[in-house]
Parts: C-alpha cells; sequence; structure tokens
C-alpha cells in the first residue's frame, strides 16, 4: 500500500506540473517511479502515463503547435528511442539507476546555467535534428526526454506558448516509440499492476489535471517551474544515490 500511495502522489504532481508548465511529468515523476519499481518498468509507467497527459493537454493547445519543427524532431526522436531502449535493456539495474539520475541532474543543471547566459542561437534544422536525436535516447533510456528540448528552447528563444503546444504531440510520439522499443527488447517491461491500481494511477492523472486547469492562470509560470526544478533535481539525486549505492 504504501508504494502505490507514492506512485499515485508522483503522477498527481507530474500531471499537475504538466497542465500548469506544458511539460515536466516525466521529469517530475520520472526518477520517483524509478525508485519506486525498477528503471525498466519504471520508465515505461512514466511513458504510458505521460503519453495520456500529453493527449489531454494537446486538446486544449493544438492550435499553437509549430508543424514544421514539429516533423523534424518526431523523426529524428524516433531514430534515437533504438539505441535508448537497447541501453536501458542492456545496462544492470544499479547502474541504470545511477545513469537516469545523472541524466535528469545534469539536464537540468545545463538548462539552468544555459538559460542564464542569455546566448541566441540560430534556428536551423541541424540544431533541431540534434536535439531530437538526442532527446529520444533520454527518453528511451531514462523516461526523461523534456530536458533536450528545453535546451533547445532556452538556446533559441522559442516563444513559451508555441514551444509548450509543440512539446505535446512531441512527447506523447516519443512515449509511444520507447514503449514499442522496451518492449521489443524486453517482453516484461510493462509494470505489472493490478487493474484497481492502473485506475488509481490513471484517476490520480486525472485529478492533477483538473487542478492544475483550476489553477494554471493563478500559478505565475515562472513559480511553476522553479517548483518543477526543485522536486524533479531532488528525485533525480535521490535515484542517483541509490543507484551508486547498489554498484
Amino acid at each position: 500500500m504504501p508504494v502505490i500511495t507514492f506512485i499515485l502522489l508522483a503522477v498527481f504532481v507530474g500531471a499537475l506540473s504538466q497542465r500548469v508548465t506544458g511539460m515536466g511529468f516525466a521529469l517530475v515523476s520520472g526518477p520517483f517511479l524509478v525508485l519506486l519499481l525498477d528503471p525498466i518498468s519504471g520508465v515505461v509507467l512514466v511513458n504510458i502515463v505521460g503519453l495520456v497527459s500529453c493527449a489531454v493537454v494537446f486538446a486544449r493547445t493544438w492550435r499553437d503547435v509549430h508543424w514544421g519543427t514539429l516533423k523534424i524532431l518526431a523523426i529524428t526522436s524516433a531514430i534515437g528511442t533504438i539505441p535508448g531502449a537497447w541501453l536501458a535493456w542492456a545496462m544492470p539495474t544499479a547502474p541504470l539507476q545511477a545513469l537516469i539520475g545523472a541524466i535528469v541532474v545534469i539536464a537540468l543543471a545545463t538548462s539552468i546555467v544555459i538559460g542564464r547566459v542569455g546566448k541566441v542561437l540560430p534556428v536551423n534544422t541541424g540544431g533541431i535534428a540534434t536535439s531530437g536525436l538526442v532527446a529520444g535516447v533520454m527518453n528511451a533510456a531514462s523516461g526523461v526526454g523534456g530536458p533536450a528540448f528545453s535546451t533547445y528552447a532556452v538556446l533559441t528563444r522559442w516563444e513559451q506558448r508555441s514551444f509548450a503546444a509543440t512539446m505535446q504531440p512531441l512527447l506523447a510520439i516519443a512515449s509511444v516509440m520507447s514503449i514499442i522499443a522496451k518492449v521489443a527488447f524486453d517482453r516484461t517491461a510493462i509494470p505489472h499492476l493490478g487493474l484497481g491500481q492502473w485506475l488509481m494511477v490513471f484517476a490520480a492523472l486525472a485529478a492533477g489535471q483538473i487542478i492544475g486547469e483550476l489553477t494554471a492562470e493563478r500559478i505565475p509560470v515562472k513559480v511553476a517551474r522553479v517548483g518543477m526544478i526543485t522536486i524533479a533535481l531532488a528525485g533525480g539525486a535521490a535515484t542517483l544515490v541509490k543507484g551508486l549505492a547498489g554498484l
């Protein structure tokens, strides 16, 4: 019971973050779900629930999607899921947990540093493709592909409304590709939850989305992002420590 309670809490907070900031479900909930389950099924659960979360947000934001950029990012991130899924399948549990925690911490720290530098990079196909490829590898290996996209958005000063809207179908596509790739390498990758537990997980997702909808206009995006990054860093650090302790 305590484990499923913490799983539900992680899903709820992740869904709340997704609705308020446009992304963050995997960043917030991913490290904790890996801790509570294991590196393979924890990431697959992030992908499954994150897919539904993105679909719900996309239904309200599709008009602001930048379709040209989405196409390049979707293709390259799909390619990146193949080596990422192989990496997750081939590595032992403890090193993979350490890797997932390190990816989250380093990616978030890099985004913060880059955001303060103030340098703007030109928008081009090569930069978009590189961002998509890196995100695909990260998403399949750790369930966290968002930091690669957000780093690109910070570097190119991508307008927040368009960026948040474009992320929804993109992260949904990346999640589908990650699930397919993981199951192809390991048929036992799907989390072993009972029907009642799955229903509770999606109820927690719905609750996070609803409360996020009600509070999105009252919470400044900057404040929400700081909270998201703080929680994600804590989860990433805990996953890193657990992985290192198991080596």
